[in-house]
């Protein structure tokens, strides 16, 4: 069950996600991966990446943890390497509150301001839970000026009677009048009723209704992991579903995921082109030690090393 709700609010996230402007850190593969426990339980994680002029392996960014006495996450402090410098510099740090179930309450942002040398508060992402069902998440940013949290968006997630995501629905803040206004709606659909959605529809808010322009179309393996995901719009044109983009993900026998692939779709050619792609290679505890990301190159027809990535507790490698 927690496997098909991290399916579904990382669809959400990814295809709506506004205020996460902070880049997330490269322990992380780009799909339904958590950013808290995706390796062992040490304190600090070294991220290096492979340097092509000096064909070595150079820092990169370190992520340093600390946990409660139920060694669950509560902060990761990030830091980047400055190579000419040759120094940690302050990048940015995550703190997490929970509940006594473990349920994530809170996650507060916050960036190194140089001008202050100084953390500073971006953003909160609130959640609020009926039992230990995910109801509401509330984003907030921090404004200076008056140095208060500032609402932006929430989701509004509603579920079937099997506990899973039926929809989740997307509200702006309006400054002026103060209100939540209608944005978008994501609208789940199921071909089995304990089985992750196979569709999802996309709806905007407009003229006081809402109209459909997007659809995600789903495939999964046997143990319920997402292996494909392509995206439409629609087209009032045509009044029709256009293609948009592809992704694909293989597993491996323990979940793992090996490899994400993304393609967008040419009309020209009428076919899928491929466009990037990330490699994951995992150690026997299943935590992520290796990533390498692709960029297509359509002139050669070859897929080009865009930057490769090793994770380890050690200082060295």
């Amino acid at each position: 069950m927690k496997t098909i709700k991290k399916i579904m609010f990382g669809l959400v996230l990814s295809a709506f996600m506004v205020i996460n402007v902070y880049a997330q850190p490269k322990s992380e593969i780009i799909d339904d991966k958590d950013t808290k426990i995706n390796w062992a339980e040490a304190d600090t994680l070294y991220t290096f990446q492979f340097d092509t002029e000096s064909n070595s392996w150079v820092f990169f960014q370190r992520e340093i943890r600390r946990f409660n006495e139920k060694k669950i996450p509560t902060e990761n402090f990030v830091q980047n390497w400055n190579i000419a410098e040759k120094a940690w510099y302050n990048y940015l740090k995550v703190n997490y509150t929970y509940d006594k179930y473990g349920n994530e309450l809170e996650k507060i942002t916050q960036e190194w301001d140089v001008n202050y040398n100084n953390w500073v508060n971006a953003n909160l992402v609130t959640n609020t839970y009926k039992g230990r069902q995910k109801e509401e998440i509330l984003f907030q940013e921090w404004k200076k000026p008056t140095n208060e949290w500032y609402n932006i968006m929430k989701y509004l997630i509603k579920y079937t009677d099997s506990e899973l995501e039926k929809s989740i629905t997307v509200s702006l803040y309006n400054g002026i009048t103060q209100e939540w206004d209608n944005h978008k709606q994501f609208n789940m659909e199921f071909s089995m009723p304990f089985s992750p959605p196979t569709t999802v529809i996309s709806e905007t808010w407009k003229n006081d209704t809402w109209k459909e322009d997007g659809k995600y179309e789903l495939q999964y393996n046997g143990r319920s992991y997402k292996t494909q995901e392509i995206r439409y719009t629609w087209n009032d044109g045509f009044g029709d579903w256009i293609e948009g983009v592809k992704m694909e993900m293989t597993y491996d026998k323990k979940g793992n995921q090996l490899d994400y692939q993304e393609m967008k779709f040419d009309y020209q050619k009428s076919e899928w082109a491929k466009h990037s792609k990330n490699e994951a290679i995992y150690n026997e505890n299943g935590y992520m030690t290796e990533k390498i990301e692709y960029i297509w190159n359509r002139s050669t027809n070859q897929w080009e090393v865009a930057g490769k990535f090793r994770f380890t507790t050690d200082a060295k490698i």
